[in-house]
């Protein structure tokens, strides 16, 4: 009996969690989604160790990760520290564009945010996809996860062709509301990238995800997984995220 009570219990629960994620509002279940993956406001540095594997070969780096909130919307830095090729190459990434930098050029040069930082990590997947603000939701399903769990599953297209991914496909974990894997597609409409949330810590009030793997769909064999080693919470100057402070003597 207690058993049978238990595991009504649990169907309950299940039920009125997925419940709850049905009913949120698009804008709401965004929301949610992004919460559950990013930090909150008190964090301003990540660093990250990415691991690129391919059929022939696999390579390491470390990478600084660092955030900046402004009025005109948010900013990120990627900067290498490892391997030492590498060493001093920036990404930024601003509301109106996204740059590179590196210790050969003059100034930094506009590119995309789906340019690939290392391995199959572009830029807009190291930085981080924000789903609300960014994206619409255009259906929702029920679908099975990998583990024959009962999963939500949304579309999500693009507000406008400014974001890096036209469209996406996330599957949910009802009962935590957090983001099991997202299908990244190409502008053709190709499924491009597989993301997989791995990792989710919870510290204090704060939940986020520290490792994460991304597999690429078009080059069989091709796997880079992303672990977040550290955080830091110093105050960054803005001047640290203008495009033309790039290659000056701007580190805080």
């Amino acid at each position: 009996m207690k058993r049978i009570l238990t595991l009504l219990a649990i169907l309950v629960a299940l039920s009125t969690t997925h419940l709850i994620a049905q009913d949120l509002s698009d804008i709401e279940l965004l929301a949610t989604l992004d919460q559950a993956r990013f930090f909150d406001d008190s964090v301003t540095q990540i660093s990250i160790r990415i691991l690129s594997e391919t059929p022939d070969e696999t390579r390491e780096a470390e990478l600084v990760l660092s955030f900046f909130d402004a009025a005109d919307g948010a900013y990120a830095r990627i900067e290498f520290n490892t391997p030492e090729e590498l060493a001093g190459q920036v990404f930024l990434s601003t509301p109106e564009a996204t740059y590179f930098y590196g210790p050969d050029l003059d100034f930094p040069i506009k590119t995309s945010a789906t340019t690939q930082v290392f391995g199959d990590a572009a830029v807009a997947q190291t930085s981080g996809i924000r789903f609300a603000g960014s994206y619409i939701i255009n259906e929702r399903r029920t679908a099975t996860s990998e583990d024959g769990t009962e999963a939500l599953e949304i579309d999500l297209v693009a507000v406008d062709f400014t974001v890096a991914f036209q469209a996406i496909t996330v599957t949910i974990d009802p009962v935590e509301l957090r983001p099991i894997s997202a299908i990244l597609y190409a502008v053709s409409g190709l499924p491009f990238y597989e993301v997989f949330y791995e990792t989710y810590e919870v510290r204090e009030d704060d939940v986020y995800v520290t490792i994460q793997r991304i597999v690429n769909l078009l080059l069989l064999g091709r796997v880079t997984t992303s672990e977040i080693l550290t955080t830091g919470t110093d105050s960054l100057p803005a001047g640290f995220f203008d495009p033309d402070s790039l290659g000056t003597s701007d580190t805080p």
